[in-house]
């Protein structure tokens, strides 16, 4: 602590170092002193007199307190949201993850499953799955603005930098659901006291009605869910477009396929959306892309059946407390079929129709809002 007499020896210090300056501002002050202090006594005394007799002092007391609290909270706020970055992340695969045995061709223990997430002090977890031959980098953008917890999950070889290591080499779609299933769950591990949703986009979807089927099977594997969101799942054949030409295409020689997909859409928005995935899957393990979608294709039935559709919508339904479906606009043609039926089925409040493209339904915005919607039970 510094004793009085060492603020003294200081201060004479600093008096003697600018000694000119100090006798200048000494003489302005004496100088305003003598001229207004009628002025400044009666202006001193008029605000004293007003702040005692009216508590105004209190209050700006009161007020100055709350404003310092205010900006705080905004500055810790600002501080925690720098921390709520989007990190990589991976699951080590073991062999205890897999009920079944695995066939021979399906190598994945000892690799890894990789997701994105964005930690933040929400009650609700967000997990999202990817649509075909896509990755977690897709929800990145949502990621970034979304209030909840979120967590994106990269199907087993589906990153870039996957696509020429042999150690991930196309796989089944029956390991994929079982890994899908294993980090469900490892992240339910990590956050018990967590509300689940699922979000699944495209052949997301897909992984949806699979992980449905897969804990109707073994119950003891399901989490417990709070909601599922489905966007633009497929119905029968005739919504795999896309999926059922990658299903046939020679990965050893795929351009000639890839183009014939570039002539699939009847706008230019779609064809901009179209050649913006092709671009993205181009880059990816093709022949994992291509095993994925012959599955897939396998998996549906043909055009104009729904019976397949909605016995995954009910299985869907009774592993989650609220489960909601969205349509894009290039399937305005079948909605309403898919609608009438639903009612048949005694299955309302699920199906809704949203005037977007396909792609949109990964944009940050809308996420942000039907996500935001879906976990307030509205």
């Amino acid at each position: 602590m510094i004793h009085s007499s060492q603020l003294v020896e200081r201060a004479a210090g600093f008096a003697a170092r600018h000694k000119a300056s100090v006798t200048l501002v000494g003489a302005v002050l004496g100088t305003a002193i003598g001229i207004y202090s009628d002025e400044a006594r009666s202006v001193i005394g008029w605000t004293w007199s007003h702040v005692v007799a009216g508590g105004t002092l209190v209050i700006l007391a009161v007020a100055a307190v709350f404003s310092v609290a205010w900006w705080a909270r905004g500055l810790a706020e600002r501080r925690r949201e720098l921390r709520r970055e989007v990190v990589r992340h991976s699951f080590d695969i073991h062999a205890d993850d897999f009920e079944e045995d695995l066939p021979s061709d399906n190598a994945v223990i000892g690799r890894q499953l990789w997701y994105l997430e964005r930690r933040t002090e929400s009650s609700d977890l967000i997990i999202l799955l990817h649509g075909l031959g896509l990755d977690a980098d897709d929800f990145r953008p949502f990621m970034n603005v979304a209030r909840q917890h979120t967590a994106a999950i990269t199907l087993f070889g589906h990153n870039v930098e996957e696509a020429r290591d042999h150690r991930y080499r196309p796989i089944g779609i029956a390991a994929h659901t079982d890994l899908i299933s294993g980090a469900i769950n490892n992240l339910q591990r990590q956050y018990p006291y967590k509300r689940i949703t699922l979000v699944g986009f495209s052949v997301g979807c897909d992984m949806l009605f699979r992980l449905a089927e897969l804990w109707r099977d073994h119950p003891e594997r399901q989490p417990k869910l709070k909601s599922v969101l489905l966007l633009d799942p497929n119905i029968n054949h005739s919504t795999m477009v896309i999926s059922g030409k990658i299903a046939h295409l020679n990965p050893e020689q795929p351009l000639a396929e890839l183009k014939r997909i570039t002539q699939i859409p009847e706008a230019l928005i779609e064809f901009q959306n179209v050649c913006e995935y092709l671009h993205k899957i181009s880059g990816k393990n093709l022949a994992q892309v291509q095993r994925h979608a012959a599955d897939l294709w396998s998996y549906w039935e043909p055009d104009g059946r729904y019976d397949l559709f909605f016995q995954r919508i009910d299985r869907v339904r009774s592993v989650s407390d609220r489960t909601r479906v969205f349509f894009s606009i290039h399937f305005e043609q079948r909605f309403n079929d898919v609608v009438a039926l639903a009612r048949q089925r005694g299955i309302r409040q699920v199906f809704d129709l949203r005037r977007v493209d396909h792609f949109e339904f990964c944009q940050d915005a809308f996420l942000k809002h039907e996500v935001g919607v879906l976990v307030r039970g509205r």
